[in-house]
């Protein structure tokens, strides 16, 4: 069926625009002037808005419908993505930055109730492959712009980014059937005392700090390196842990819910979180490969528990905007925090400490969380 590879290339385009940022910030920065916390913030933004247009998306979802709303938000993404470039582009580099993010965050709460609408027999497997297209993107986006930016300069790559965001969104609204489904009461307000949106945010949010914390400052530890080494880096952080992800989403077993799941991804992220955190430069392949396992283990569990546990369609697009909402919103803190940290110490791997403390929290609640969730 021609949705599920849809499926599966819309978590591409909600990830490539937004993982092409961070390797081009260190040339950004030069170009632009930027400071360290200005360029911490470029990511920062994201996230926060990632967060603010998650409970609007849930909305704008159920009012217009979420085919369309997907349709119209990916088209969206690719031209705010291409307004980057416009002058003046400090202005516009952050006006565009916050539009794509806004087109994300307004996308990704319809995306679950497309799964469990198209696939009600399927929904953990059909969740694993959507969130292995948002894995593949981040792969994309962060791998391929280093090599980009060095031969042709991060203004074509991020043309590059958003054209990809145009075509996915017309193949999406040419392929896809069309939602007719009427309005949906909203649950946003009863989900907010469900304290299984509280447990899932948690995680949510402590993976999602651990994880871009260290993608945005990588770029700035192997400042000096070769394009290739930076590229297999980014490789080994988003690529190489795909096919054990994969996998995982396969096994006819409940990761989502395993104690042992959480943990074990949390204590494989601390420990590339700390590598990074000392300064190992030869070995960000293998520390990058770490924080890539464990936060993408707990990314794409995280984000099949809300159409997994909730009961209707409308709980579920419910869930997936409070914790989008929330939990990319305080995850902003980690990459600003960050780039403070290294203002003030004069130290880029200082700014690594958000990213350890994130990955200790979020094995600390794989203890905690999932026997709940049972």
């Amino acid at each position: 069926m021609v949705t599920l590879p849809l499926m599966w290339l819309m978590g591409v385009n909600l990830r490539t625009v937004i993982f092409g940022i961070p390797p081009a910030l260190p040339e950004l920065r030069h170009d632009l002037g930027l400071s360290y916390s200005a360029s911490g913030a470029v990511t920062s933004v994201v996230l926060a808005t990632l967060g603010l247009g998650s409970v609007p998306g849930a909305v704008l979802g159920a009012r217009l419908g979420a085919q369309r709303t997907v349709t119209f938000t990916s088209i969206g993404l690719g031209l705010a993505a291409a307004a980057r470039l416009l002058p003046p582009q400090i202005f516009w580099l952050f006006a565009g930055t916050i539009g794509l993010a806004l087109c994300v965050a307004l996308a990704q709460p319809s995306l679950p109730v497309l799964v469990r609408r198209w696939y009600p027999g399927s929904v953990p497997r059909v969740s694993g492959i959507y969130s292995n297209g948002i894995l593949v993107g981040s792969t994309v986006g962060a791998s391929f712009t280093p090599l980009g930016d060095h031969l042709f300069g991060w203004q074509a790559t991020f043309l590059v980014w958003a054209g990809l965001a145009l075509v996915t969104g017309a193949l999406w609204a040419w392929l896809t059937r069309r939602d007719d489904t009427g309005p949906a009461p909203s649950r946003l307000l009863e989900s907010i005392r469900d304290r299984r949106v509280w447990q899932i945010l948690a995680l949510f949010t402590f993976q999602n700090i651990a994880y871009y914390t260290a993608v945005t400052w990588l770029p700035f530890l192997l400042r000096g390196q070769s394009p290739f080494y930076v590229s297999l880096v980014f490789l080994c952080m988003n690529l190489f842990p795909l096919p054990l992800l994969l996998l995982v989403t396969m096994l006819p077993w409940s990761y989502p819910v395993s104690t042992a799941f959480y943990v074990a991804a949390g204590v494989i992220t601390l420990v590339g979180s700390v590598c990074m955190l000392l300064g190992l430069v030869h070995l960000a392949w293998l520390s990058g490969f770490f924080v890539g396992l464990g936060s993408g283990a707990a990314f794409i569990a995280a984000l099949a528990l809300p159409p997994m546990v909730a009961g209707t369609e409308t709980e579920a697009s419910a869930f997936t905007a409070l914790v989008f909402f929330l939990g990319y919103f305080l995850a902003f803190t980690g990459p600003v925090l960050a780039g403070s940290i290294a203002d003030a110490s004069g130290s880029i791997t200082a700014a690594f400490w958000p990213s350890v403390v994130g990955a200790a929290l979020m094995a600390l609640m794989g203890l905690l969380v999932p026997r709940t969730m049972r």
